[in-house]
Order: C-alpha cells, then sequence, then structure tokens
C-alpha cells in the first residue's frame, strides 16, 4: 500500500439544477462540472479514482498538490457560479484525508477514502474540510489558510481524527493562520479542567456540572435541555465526555449543525459527533437561520 492524498468533492444544488433545466440539460450541465474537476486533477498531478454522478473522488500522491487543487477548483466553480443565475448555482463541498490505499479489483480500498468522504458529508457548501494527515508537513507558502476545528469522530475509527478547515477566500478572515510547517495536535488545557456546561437558548439557561453528563437535548419531555419545537427530534443530540473530551452527537431526523465561537466556522452533522473544544451555537435542525431552527448557546463553567 502506499500513501496518497485522497480528495472528496461531492456538488451541491444539483436537484435544482435538475428541476431548473429538466433531467437532460440538468445533466449535462452536472456533468461538465464533474468533467472539469476531473481535468483540473490530472492538470495538478493527481488520479481521478472515480466520478460520482455529482461528485468525484481523487488521490494525489503528495498532498500540496491536492490543496492546491482543492482551493483552485472552489475558487474556480466560485467565479464560474457568479455569471449564472442563482438557480443554476453548483457549489461544492470538499473533504481530505490522507492514508494507505490500494488499488484492488473491486476499486479503490483505503481508511483515507472513508475519512475524506465522511468530512465532505460534514462539510457546508463551498467548505473545504481536511483530516490533519493531509495538511502536516507540507510548505503552501502563503497561498493557503487553515484553521484548526479540533477532533472528531470519523465511522470505523476508535479514536477522533484532527480536523483543519483549508481557506481559499482572498479576503478571508485574517485569524486564519498561514499553512507553513508542521501541524501539531490541538491538546486541551489540563491546567484549567471543564468544571461543566452552560447551555442558553429557546428563552432558559441551564448549567450542567461534568457529573451531570450525557445530557440530551431535545422535544422528549424527560429530555435534559428540553426544546419543544416541531423542528426538532424528541431526542436531537446528546453531549457526554470520553476521555476527558466534550463530544456532540447528532441523534435526529434532520440534522445539527455548530458553529465554533473562534469564527464563521460551521460544522454539519449527520447521526455523527464531534469534539467541542471551544464554545459554539448549535443549531438543531439544520442551517443557521433563528427563522428556520432553534439555536443553543453552549460555553464552558468551572
Amino acid at each position: 500500500m502506499d500513501d496518497a492524498t485522497i480528495v472528496f468533492v461531492d456538488l451541491v444544488g444539483s436537484t435544482a439544477i435538475y428541476q431548473s433545466l429538466g433531467n437532460a440539460k440538468g445533466a449535462e450541465l452536472v456533468l461538465g462540472v464533474t468533467e472539469w474537476i476531473g481535468a483540473a486533477c490530472k492538470d495538478a498531478g493527481g488520479h481521478v479514482i472515480r466520478y460520482l454522478g455529482d461528485g468525484v473522488l481523487m488521490a494525489f500522491h503528495l498532498g500540496a498538490p491536492a490543496v492546491e487543487c482543492a482551493i483552485e477548483i472552489q475558487r474556480l466553480q466560485n467565479e464560474h457560479n457568479a455569471s449564472l443565475p442563482e438557480n443554476l448555482h453548483c457549489q461544492l463541498k470538499i473533504g481530505m484525508a490522507r492514508g494507505p490505499v490500494i488499488e484492488a479489483q473491486t476499486g479503490w480500498i483505503g481508511e483515507a477514502i472513508n475519512v475524506a468522504s465522511s468530512l465532505c458529508e460534514r462539510c457546508v457548501p463551498d467548505q473545504i474540510l481536511a483530516a490533519g494527515l493531509a495538511v502536516d508537513q507540507i510548505s503552501l507558502k502563503n497561498f493557503a489558510r487553515f484553521r484548526n476545528l479540533g477532533s472528531m469522530f470519523m465511522p470505523g475509527k476508535t479514536q477522533p481524527v484532527e480536523v483543519f478547515q483549508i481557506e481559499w477566500r482572498t479576503d478571508a478572515n485574517s485569524g486564519f493562520q498561514t499553512v507553513s510547517a508542521e501541524l501539531q495536535p490541538m491538546d486541551f488545557d489540563d491546567s484549567k479542567p471543564m468544571g461543566g456546561i452552560c447551555l442558553v437558548g429557546v428563552g432558559k439557561q441551564v448549567t450542567f456540572d461534568r457529573a451531570d453528563l450525557p445530557i440530551f437535548l431535545g422535544r422528549h419531555e424527560g429530555a435534559h435541555f428540553s426544546i419543544f419545537d416541531p423542528r426538532v427530534s424528541r431526542l436531537h443530540a446528546k453531549i457526554y465526555e470520553i476521555d476527558d473530551m466534550l463530544v456532540l452527537e447528532d441523534t435526529s431526523k434532520h440534522g445539527t449543525s455548530v458553529r465554533f465561537s473562534n469564527g464563521n466556522t460551521v460544522l454539519t452533522l449527520r447521526n455523527q459527533e464531534c469534539v467541542l473544544h471551544d464554545a459554539c451555537v448549535i443549531a438543531l435542525g439544520g442551517v443557521f437561520d433563528p427563522d428556520q431552527v432553534p439555536q443553543v448557546t453552549l460555553s464552558f463553567v468551572n
């Protein structure tokens, strides 16, 4: 097995395109997007593992060309969308991971493929999420910036994976760091042990001690933080502790979004988990829109 950086690109908005143009013309437009993404991959020295209808799975021998290609793909697609009516916009979600892979008779096999796919699922449109190994020990000069999102649990892995958001917009928040050397894992500060958490939202505030964990958020009257809203599942999400880490698990029908206090970084969870490494706002049921779904603010208390 050889190590490779896997890039999983998923197209968002294809359903609206098919509705606007019809199946034939809609398929032609989506195919055009996936084909030029594949061409961009090959131009950057990568290999297209397979096309997935409205997505592309790619592999790169080195990490730097993979990150460069992902950024260029987002930038070019964003420029292309600007020339089209909104109902024809096709946004991209990109997940990246690195690890040993092998080309078998049944297709490519490797844990990195599963991790890249899972990260792609957790992206919001126009976002690039990369597992730590995909951006570790590479020098990208000054063109790429990243934000450490802490650790997240992935399907089939017993230990959480460190995740970074790769920023591709030139007008992005200057608080992002530039990737220029080996990235060190984000560790919890043991000198400040978590005493508990405070949840504020839907007209109430509740503080939970560490001993109270796990706690459930949801519409069920027995939930520890009850939210009586039809858009919220009966047991929508669970917050628990594992190995001194605070974890949020989505157990809902419509998903949960998390926006950390360090910026506008948003993660989407659908029956998935992430580590709550910082104060955050949790949207139960979908996107961050106060008119659409209830929101709860989480902060740490001593």
